[in-house]
């Protein structure tokens, strides 16, 4: 059987989820199955330089576009397909994934299961454990190949990243398809992270809705402070104003990876999971004991966080001898 791993990437970037779609089909694979790797975009080359833990790279080449859109890359998705037969196929949970496995799921008529977080395989059966109401309700599914999954990002560890031989690449010329679509890439606005890069913070504080208001914010600042990290926001707080867009993480955000990353009144949704899931160390603070947050903590708190971030302040004061 062949297994379909969806990858991406757009301006001269492979996305860290693309390791993680080749590495969740490979942890489904039985005798003679065969995980192939599907990539659409310009980065040809940054594709077959990081996709070696894959069997197969197809690469739907289209150099004169920084980005193909959700709609190309489902047209172009569903010519594998056909030509390949897989008996499934991985869709990250991302923008363009939400848009293309949908349509593959209603052109195949195979079954769609979303929010994916775990996997097993028993032959043609799969256990799924998917995520429902942002994280809250995790789902045990039962499903048959073929089928189509799209996983959130964070639920698998990277494949490693190595070259993959250039006899196992298979390019497929993706312009005319790109040329005939109906929707046009116009521009790609990229914030300039120039003064806030959290992809380089080996610290970092984040506040969520649970910080209650903007003044609150300068406490988890201080703290931050105190800790030598950055302060950093979920989506709702950034929404509000209450910190500027570059200090935002999430999938509409920065994805970070520190050493330390400690979560203050922030509930977990999964377009947030996917932007920290994979930071060496996840303290969670939140009064719900049922926040999603806390599937990914590697330690957690059910206590009041002013209290806490107000006493933690005291002992590394004290500790510094201020």
């Amino acid at each position: 059987m062949k297994l379909i791993a969806c990858t991406e990437g757009h301006s001269s970037k492979i996305e860290a989820f693309s390791l993680e779609m080749i590495a969740a089909a490979r942890s489904l694979v039985e005798a003679g199955d065969e995980v192939v790797a599907f990539f659409a975009g310009a980065e040809a080359d940054a594709a077959s330089s990081l996709f070696g833990a894959a069997d197969r790279l197809l690469v739907a080449r289209a150099s004169k576009s920084e980005l193909i859109p959700a709609e190309t890359y489902a047209r172009l998705l569903r010519d594998v397909i056909d030509a390949e037969a897989p008996g499934l196929v991985l869709v990250p949970y991302s923008a363009n994934g939400l848009d293309v496995a949908a349509d593959i799921a209603a052109r195949t008529g195979w079954p769609l299961i979303s929010y994916v977080n775990e996997i097993k395989r028993d032959g043609d059966e799969l256990t799924v454990v998917a995520q429902m109401y942002g994280g809250k309700i995790l789902a045990d599914c039962a499903v048959r190949l073929p089928a189509i999954l799209m996983v959130n990002p964070g639920a698998f560890a990277e494949a490693a990243a190595s070259p993959i031989d250039s006899a196992k690449v298979s390019m497929i010329d993706a312009e005319a398809v790109l040329a005939g679509g109906k929707v046009k890439m116009v521009d790609i606005d990229v914030p300039d992270y120039a003064d806030v890069d959290l992809t380089k913070a080996e610290r970092i504080v984040c506040v969520g809705r649970g910080i209650g208001d903007e003044a609150s914010i300068d406490l988890a600042r201080n703290l931050a402070t105190l800790l030598g990290a950055e302060i950093a926001g979920s989506r709702p707080v950034v929404d509000n104003g209450w910190l500027p867009k570059l200090r935002q993480v999430g999938k509409s955000g920065q994805k970070v990876k520190p050493k330390l990353y400690l979560a203050l009144g922030v509930s977990g949704a999964p377009e947030h999971l996917e932007g920290m899931s994979q930071a060496d160390l996840i303290i969670a603070v939140n009064t719900d004991p049922k926040a999603p947050i806390f599937n990914v903590a590697h330690y957690g708190a059910t206590c009041d966080l002013f209290d806490l971030v107000a006493n933690l302040g005291d002992r590394l004061r004290a500790g510094s001898g201020r």
